[in-house]
């Protein structure tokens, strides 16, 4: 059974469940949608399994041999052959992996979360995830096959658009917050930051949208009454929204996240290693995997760095 697949079939099953649509596994992989079709219905008969639908994402059942013959697929990529996937959430994904490094291919950066991700790691149909709440992750004892490489910590602030009734005042307390609706993280997605985030008893605003969109998240502040949690990444892609004088109610951190067996490869390493630091100190995307370099100035004082 194992390397009966060609490269491009097991690709079309993976970009679909990955990048959720034929259309769009075809354009990742340079083909026609009937294509993909093809490829896929061969790859699914081969292994006698079916894709079925869960929460907008498609799945397949548990397979060992599917799971043995990615792992030879993904050698191959590590070894150059095939584009490395990269996936990533909705803001480090555009600020911080555009453009990427050579020999890697981006994915979606909409997943609200860190369930599906996750399990795109663990059945090797992506290999590496830069994650923008480390915290939120399982423990270690839940995690004992991925490698969590820390890149930086910065305080969940909370923000407003400069239109609110609050945006110029200062020293609030938690009483003036629960005089507005604060849009809530969704369950089961960050349950971490969710929990401290009701320590703060806001009004929330429920949101249930399964895949992040601009729509659902900032604009809510456009009504000049919502609040949001904001880190620094969503500040340098708001920057028109301002935070809230009062102390930040916690903090998370961003990691690139992979499979334990992956993170000595080198590919992998050249994401994080040469600066697990770097930090954009402008409105503007860099990439975490240019080579480190020491300059002058001072750093933002909303980020701290971790460098290894």
């Amino acid at each position: 059974m194992l390397a009966m697949l060609g490269v491009e079939e097991l690709a079309s099953l993976d970009y679909v469940l990955w990048r959720r649509t034929g259309k769009q596994a075809a354009k990742a992989l340079a083909c026609n949608q009937s294509t993909i079709s093809r490829r896929l219905g061969h790859c699914l008969e081969i292994f006698q399994l079916q894709m079925r639908r869960i929460h907008n994402e498609w799945n397949t059942p548990a397979s060992p041999l599917l799971l043995m013959e990615r792992e030879l697929h993904q050698q191959a990529r590590l070894l150059g052959h095939r584009p490395l996937r990269l996936e990533a959430c909705p803001l480090t994904g555009p600020l911080l992996a555009h453009p990427l490094p050579q020999g890697w291919i981006g994915g979606c950066y909409d997943h609200i979360g860190v369930q599906r991700p996750i399990q795109l790691l663990r059945e090797r149909v992506i290999d590496a995830w830069l994650c923008d709440a480390a915290d939120d992750l399982p423990p270690p004892a839940g995690r004992p096959d991925l490698a969590l490489h820390p890149l930086w910590r910065n305080p969940v602030t909370l923000h407003a658009a400069p239109s609110h009734p609050l945006a110029r005042e200062r020293g609030l307390s938690a009483g003036d917050l629960r005089c507005f609706p604060c849009l809530d993280i969704p369950a089961g997605s960050f349950e971490r930051s969710r929990s401290q985030l009701h320590r703060l008893g806001l009004d929330h605003r429920a949101t249930r949208r399964p895949h992040y969109s601009r729509a659902d998240w900032e604009d809510h502040a456009d009504d000049a009454i919502t609040l949001l949690c904001f880190t620094s990444l969503n500040r340098l892609a708001s920057p028109g929204l301002v935070p809230l004088d009062v102390p930040a109610p916690f903090g998370n951190g961003g990691a690139l996240v992979c499979q334990q067996d992956l993170a000595d490869h080198p590919p992998v390493q050249h994401c994080w290693k040469p600066c697990a630091g770097v930090w954009p100190r402008r409105p503007r995307p860099r990439r975490i995997w240019s080579a480190c370099r020491r300059r002058s100035g001072r750093r933002p004082q909303q980020c701290k760095p971790q460098c290894p």
